[in-house]
């Protein structure tokens, strides 16, 4: 069987301007991915699908042929690998998708509406309005934009971020909301408190929901996040216009602008660990670098990619 490549409209140098090349914004991404084909090539120069290495069969052999399912709804979605070793006279072929475990994994509508769904979630658009945008309905949108939130959650919770390190940290409790839930006949409320610490100076953050405010809950966390320094007990200090917590409460207006609606637990931590990493990872300084946003979307499809690696190293 021949091997069958699939095409690229894109090129790496073209991928390189459209993320390098100021401003970097929705308008700038439509006028560079403007159809499937386009949706593809990025996905494959980005390496959210990784076409350079060969799965392993289940039967041992490299799978180095390309086939193409021409029934498949999108083609570019439909290439696949395909076993050509022959054992016995009868050849194998057993097949994978080159989407299998990647972040494009049995999408099942248009890539560039994937592509569009993401860079809005990361401008931060409402999700309706998202949804609106892209033609691709409510549900769709909010899918995609906790797919998003997940790998946040995911490097965030890897990182195990411990801040301070001989700088200033301002550490803080904050009530979120009352989560409403019926009780037999009664409707009761269940108070939601998050405690979280900002390092002054670097402006990391950490945040998590707590049970309670006491200081056998607080203190440990204190002690896993903070660098064993010199810790205050006391944060306001009216003597000492230097000692205040105000660099930790404007962390909790933006949090609060972030965190509304129906929660759950999951979903509650789903919106710290992406509140954390945006802190983290698309932190602009300078109104050069806001306009050079691209860059931080980058790092974004770098954790993509780790997260979802493709099943090159794993078995059919």
């Amino acid at each position: 069987m021949a091997v069958i490549h699939p095409k690229l409209s894109l090129t790496p140098r073209d991928v390189f301007k459209l993320f390098n090349d100021a401003p970097f914004g929705l308008t700038s991404f439509g006028r560079q991915v403007r159809n499937d084909l386009d949706a593809f090539s990025l996905a494959i120069h980005t390496g959210l699908v990784d076409i350079s290495i060969a799965p392993t069969c289940s039967c041992g052999n490299l799978n180095e042929t390309w086939s193409e399912k021409r029934n498949a709804e999108n083609s570019y979605q439909g290439f696949q690998w395909e076993c050509g070793k022959t054992v016995r006279g009868y050849r194998c072929r057993q097949t994978i998708s080159i989407t299998s475990g990647t972040f494009f994994n049995d999408v099942r509508f248009s890539w560039i509406k994937v592509w569009d769904l993401c860079l809005n979630w990361f401008f931060q658009t409402p999700v309706i309005n998202a949804g609106n945008q892209v033609g691709c309905g409510k549900d769709a949108a909010m899918d995609w934009y906790s797919f998003c939130r997940e790998v946040c959650y995911d490097v965030v919770f890897q990182m195990d971020m411990c801040i301070g390190g001989g700088l200033h940290v301002e550490i803080d409790e904050t009530h979120l909301f009352k989560r409403k839930y019926n009780r037999g006949r009664q409707l009761a409320a269940e108070h939601v408190w998050v405690f979280g610490g900002i390092c002054r100076e670097s402006k990391e953050a950490f945040v998590q929901v707590v049970p309670n405010r006491s200081g056998n809950t607080l203190w440990p966390i204190i002690q896993h996040r903070v660098h064993p320094v010199n810790h205050r007990y006391h944060f306001v200090d009216p003597n000492n216009p230097n000692v205040h917590t105000n660099t930790i409460e404007r962390t909790w207006g933006l949090l609060k602008g972030t965190v509304h609606g129906s929660m759950n637990n999951e979903r509650l931590e789903m919106y710290l660990g992406e509140f954390i990493y945006r802190r983290h990872f698309f932190k602009a300084i300078t109104n050069t670098d806001k306009q050079a946003s691209g860059r931080y979307f980058e790092v974004f499809l770098q954790h993509v990619r780790e997260m979802y690696p493709g099943t090159q190293n794993g078995g059919m």
